[in-house]
């Protein structure tokens, strides 16, 4: 505390955020434990604001404002204005973070100020509410089904690679098919795969969400099982760690011959911008590709091949109102728009039929 009762300060109650979530006597809004993950993400914006501090020579506090007078409330409001802006110009041109990176930084420490009114019960204001940071969303890279297919059941191709390909391509066809998490994916066991009347099933929890999914699994799925077996272990897949595999499907896309330019956008304070690659050029399709495109393909394949939404959002765990799922939609309804000008092209292009003459 400084001058008496009437302040807190920032890292202190930070802190105790930290180790209540990871004691687990906070829990998320589901009734679920805070994950290790989460609170790593915890503890590295603590980092960033002790950094900050130390920076500005500063030491944030928080005003407990009970019976506080418009004059106060309104001095709190610009101390925390102020706190925004210069935090966020911190990100932006100290730390160089873009747009989602300053966003998710900030939707932590207003989860902070949450738990200190909510959980707390302090009167503090609602400024961080204003702490708002602009996002362009930029389209996700997927293949489309005819590329999924080809890395299904392309003969020469699957003669050309080597087995560490080989065996990047079995899991990445795998997880571009069922839509999991990679995290998922990877624990999957030969326990999850279950007959029900002649038909093979995953059955799973998400990590994530723990919902409970049951997928059908077809043929080439199966091939994929049974060829990796031995190498597996107790898992359905071969292991293989995502930074690895990010590596491999990279090679493997390239081989394909995918690699077509397609330049890498991102949200910088709230326009897009080029991102460039390491060799000061636009990006490749194959430089976009990474664990997480198969999860994103899956999605799109599911919904541009015409299954409901609400059965994709059930298999990929996704919110009924969830925003990063729709841009799977819109994906999906492009793609389905670029078909059907395709066919009325061809109805245009067919040869006319001569005139017929119907007699009275």
């Amino acid at each position: 505390m400084k001058n008496g009762a009437h302040q807190l300060m920032v890292t202190d109650e930070f802190q105790k955020f930290i180790k209540v979530s990871l004691s687990g006597r906070r829990r998320a809004s589901s009734g679920k434990r805070i994950t290790k993950g989460t609170i790593t993400n915890y503890r590295y914006v603590l980092n960033l604001i002790e950094e900050f501090q130390e920076l500005n020579d500063i030491t944030l506090r928080i005003q407990l404002l009970h019976r506080a007078s418009m004059r106060t409330l309104q001095r709190e409001k610009n101390y925390w204005s102020r706190f925004f802006m210069q935090f966020s110009h911190f990100l932006y041109k100290d730390k160089k973070y873009y747009d989602n990176s300053v966003l998710n930084n900030f939707k932590t420490i207003k989860t902070f100020f949450n738990y200190l009114q909510q959980e707390r019960g302090y009167v503090i204001g609602n400024f961080h509410k204003s702490f708002r940071i602009p996002l362009q969303q930029n389209t996700p890279v997927v293949l489309s089904p005819e590329q999924l297919k080809f890395l299904i059941s392309d003969k020469v191709f699957d003669e050309g690679l080597n087995p560490g390909l080989k065996r990047a391509r079995d899991i990445f066809v795998f997880g571009c098919t069922v839509a999991l998490r990679y995290s998922d994916l990877m624990k999957l066991k030969k326990g999850n795969l279950t007959i029900i009347n002649g038909e093979h099933y995953l059955l799973l929890f998400t990590k994530k969400t723990t919902t409970e999914i049951r997928v059908p699994v077809p043929d080439y799925l199966l091939d994929i099982i049974y060829r990796n077996k031995r190498k597996a272990g107790i898992f359905l897949l071969p292991r293989l760690s995502s930074t690895n595999l990010n590596i491999q499907v990279k090679k493997l896309i390239k081989k394909a011959g995918w690699s077509q330019v397609l330049p890498k956008n991102i949200s910088l304070q709230g326009r897009m911008i080029e991102l460039k690659n390491a060799k000061g050029g636009s990006w490749q399709f194959h430089e976009h590709i990474t664990s997480h495109t198969m999860r994103r393909t899956a999605i799109t394949t599911f919904l541009i091949l015409g299954v409901p939404e609400n059965i994709v959002r059930k298999i990929s765990g996704h919110a009924a109102g969830s925003k990063e799922f729709f841009k799977y939609v819109a994906i999906a309804q492009e793609y389905l728009e670029k078909e059907v000008k395709t066919a009325y092209q061809k109805l245009l292009e067919m040869p006319a039929l001569k005139s017929l003459k119907i007699s009275a």
